[in-house]
């Protein structure tokens, strides 16, 4: 009998895109708060008028499999790289190498955004999607360790009965927690914020079958977004509200990990403050702000940088 606990994903990145490869126990991934979507479609009422009183069956379309997760935040298991770039890359980010350092940004407009082929299993049966590409988005809250969030899709495969194999997470180091003793910085404009939540996302959706004759998974425009919950500053350190007010843009940065090759960095470079929101901290005074990344040159408005 199959149990829930049996849930397994594995990813592998595609040398040609669309095309499945075969996985491997080294493919699981490590994640949590997992969703499967095993068969994700369309459904229109067929609306015939038929004479007869009551629902009609509902036709499919545009069928799609993928699935939602959530990946800690951790640094390479032995380099800069981390067990889930090729998940970074099937999100549309450009990946570099900046003097030993590992860093993603937003793919340019028109690049061709890698693919990977999922498997699901379950215990009861096993799905093979190809051409997974997926939106993505960053958590990190006090004394917890943060994570990346993944929505992923690709072509409908039916699923094949259920054969057990091996699987090894051996490359997938812990996050470290957002706590004082390992975070190094979080500023806005170079000031110091005392901050309990940071959270953006790319404002992405995956899409397949976007044409009718062109088969093929793709993702929406970008548009990264994000909030920050931070203790409310006096007006000598730092006017958050006319920033607001005047629509005043900084740098963002978020540093977790003192310690060379454990240290995850996301920058804004240009960052909008808006829509700011008393919150309390456990007695203190707070406030919530929402957040706009905006590019300077383009495809710059955000970096996720891996030391």
């Amino acid at each position: 009998m199959a149990t829930y606990k049996q849930r397994l994903i594995r990813e592998v990145i595609e040398t040609v895109s669309g095309t499945a490869e075969t996985t491997a126990a080294t493919d699981a991934i490590l994640c949590r708060e997992v969703t499967f979507n095993m068969l994700d479609a369309d459904y229109t009422e067929q609306d015939f008028l038929n004479g007869i009183e009551g629902a009609q069956a509902e036709d499919l379309s545009n069928i799609r499999a993928g699935a939602q997760y959530q990946v800690e935040a951790a640094p390479g298991p032995s380099t800069t790289v981390p067990a889930y770039d090729h998940l970074l890359l099937s999100s549309a980010m450009a990946k570099a190498d900046d003097e030993g350092d590992t860093v993603y940004t937003p793919l340019p407009v028109g690049a061709a955004i890698p693919s990977c082929t999922m498997q699901m299993r379950n215990g009861a049966m096993m799905q093979t999607v190809s051409g997974v590409r997926g939106s993505m988005g960053f958590n990190a809250a006090v004394n917890s360790r943060p994570y990346f969030t993944f929505d992923r899709r690709g072509r409908y495969v039916a699923p094949v009965a259920f054969v057990a194999a091996a699987h090894s997470f051996a490359d997938w180091p812990r996050a470290l927690e957002c706590s004082p003793e390992n975070m190094f910085a979080f500023t806005l404009g170079g000031t110091k914020l005392c901050a309990t939540s940071f959270s953006f996302t790319d404002g992405r959706q995956p899409q397949v079958n976007k044409y009718m004759n062109c088969d093929d998974s793709t993702l929406t425009p970008r548009m990264f977004t994000g909030s920050m919950t931070v203790k409310h500053l006096d007006l000598a350190t730092k006017d958050l509200l006319s920033m607001v007010r005047d629509v005043t843009t900084e740098p963002l940065i978020f540093t977790l990990g003192k310690t060379a090759g454990a240290i995850i960095t996301v920058t804004g470079p240009n960052v909008q403050i808006k829509a700011p929101a008393e919150q309390e901290i456990d007695g203190d005074l707070g406030l919530r702000l929402d957040l706009r990344f905006l590019p300077a040159a383009g495809d710059d408005e955000i970096e996720i940088r891996f030391s």
